[in-house]
This record gives C-alpha cells, sequence and structure tokens, in this order.
C-alpha cells in the first residue's frame, strides 16, 4: 500500500523525516482495521525510502491512539462467525513493521494513549509524551486480550505495576509512565513538537548504520509470541458483554454465565 492509498493516516516527508499522523480525531483515533494496516504500510515505506533517516508517529486532535475501534469490532463479532472476520484487525497489526524498522521511531505522544496505542508507542525507540496525556491497558475491561503487551512491556514496567495495570485497566499518568520505564520522558503540554524537533537532532549524531545494527540487537532480546492472542477472546461471551456495556455506556458484569 503507497501512501497516495490512505485515508486514515498523513503521511508526509520533510528533510528526511517520515511524519506518521494517526487521523481519526471524531474517534478518539481509534485504531479502525484499516488504521492499523494503514500505520504499518506507512512505516514500511518509511523504512524502504532512502532520503528517511528518522520516524516520526502522533496522532491528531487530542488523541495519539487509543486501541481499537470497538463499534467495527462489535459489528465483526456480530456476523455470528465465531470471531473468524477478526482476522481483519489481526492480520493488519503494525508490531512486525515497528520492530523491524531499522531507523529511529520517535512516539509523540500528545494525548490519550490506551491498549493498541499503548503497544505502538511501546515498540517506537523513543517516547515523549505531553504532562496531561493519560496511559492504560484497558483491553480487558471490555474482554479482550493481546499478547503483544505482555511481551513487549514486561522488560520495561515493573511486574507488579504492569500486572496491576493490565488487571484492572485503570488509566495511569504521563509521569507514571515515566518514572516506570514505559516512555522516555515528559514535557510541558506545548512543548512536544520543539522536544521531538531537538531529539530528531540528537539521533543524528549517530549514524544510520549503527541506528540498524543497535536496534536488531536490542529487538533480539524480545521474545515474540506465537500468535496475537487474542482470537480466544474473540469468540468468547464475555467480549460480546464487554462490548455491550460500553456502548450502553454502563460497567460490565463478567460474572454471569450464558
Amino acid at each position: 500500500m503507497r501512501p497516495e492509498e490512505f485515508e486514515e493516516l498523513i503521511y508526509r516527508v520533510e528533510d528526511g523525516v517520515a511524519r506518521l499522523q494517526l487521523n481519526r480525531p471524531g474517534a478518539a483515533n481509534s485504531f479502525s482495521s484499516r488504521l492499523y494496516g494503514e500505520l504499518k504500510w506507512g512505516i514500511r515505506n518509511a523504512d524502504f525510502d532512502d532520503d528517511v533517516d528518522v520516524v516520526v508517529i502522533t496522532g491528531v486532535g487530542r488523541s495519539f491512539a487509543t486501541g481499537g475501534d470497538l463499534k467495527e469490532v462489535m459489528s465483526r463479532i456480530g456476523k455470528g462467525d465465531g470471531g473468524f472476520d477478526m482476522y481483519a484487525f489481526t492480520d493488519n497489526l503494525p508490531w512486525d513493521a515497528l520492530r523491524l524498522c531499522t531507523k529511529p521511531v520517535i512516539a509523540a505522544i500528545n494525548g490519550h494513549c490506551f491498549a493498541g496505542g499503548l503497544i505502538t508507542a511501546a515498540w517506537c525507540d523513543i517516547q515523549v509524551a505531553v504532562q496531561s496525556a493519560e496511559f492504560a491497558l484497558s483491553e480487558a475491561r471490555v474482554g479482550m486480550v493481546d499478547a503483544m503487551a505482555p511481551v513487549v512491556l514486561h522488560g520495561r514496567m515493573p511486574m507488579p505495576k504492569l500486572k496491576y495495570a493490565y488487571l484492572t485497566g485503570k488509566p495511569f499518568s504521563a509521569r507514571q509512565a515515566e518514572q516506570w520505564g514505559l516512555i522516555t520522558e515528559v514535557v510541558p503540554d506545548g512543548e512536544l513538537d520543539t522536544r521531538v524537533e531537538e531529539i530528531i537532532k540528537e539521533v543524528r549524531g549517530t549514524t544510520p548504520v549503527a541506528h540498524a545494527a543497535l536496534k536488531r540487537f536490542l529487538h533480539e532480546l524480545i521474545p515474540q509470541p506465537w500468535d496475537s492472542g487474542g482470537m480466544a477472546a474473540f469468540r468468547s461471551p464475555e467480549l460480546v458483554e464487554g462490548l455491550t456495556a460500553f456502548a450502553e455506556k454502563r460497567d460490565p458484569d463478567f460474572r454471569k454465565r450464558p
């Protein structure tokens, strides 16, 4: 997929920087299956482009990214195929593209960073967040499961904090994320772009050959899950309850049985 085909991702290259903007502000930059795929191909395009040496990912509006689009998930689950149609999401996940990208990737976290948005940021090499940003591993609040978050986060966050964040789905602040080692640094609101430009200059003080080699060495230390981990959850009645409760703006009851 070429950038000119993108509908939900803004892709532009300026002075050697590929800037990828998640562009669904009306849906808090939740990931449709299409946006996941466009991000995957955007990263691949940037990695393939010899004129690009740094990649920046951010969101349009007040959110960085807030995980999978639950309305689309509900529509696909409602087809009655036992979750088969959810491969539209899992086949488009951008994690491998992020992991294999040979160029430094900076996450400019401009707001809410939940679920798949948090995994996206975690796979980036450098994460800068505004002070008002919030983070959450919120999948379990609607009955979803993702194998990638524990894999990419277990060596960064203290295990008790990671378990609490995952098992409760409660949001935590940018300062907490920085203290736990989840992100690189926090900047005051309004200073995100300035700090990102400073980091681009700092990164350019080291060589592209070193970038590619060091990223490969470091990413080899991170084990990879054998699948996305989510298909069992997609076939669960708990997911239907979680999505229905979300749509009805009520607390889900995961204790009841069909």
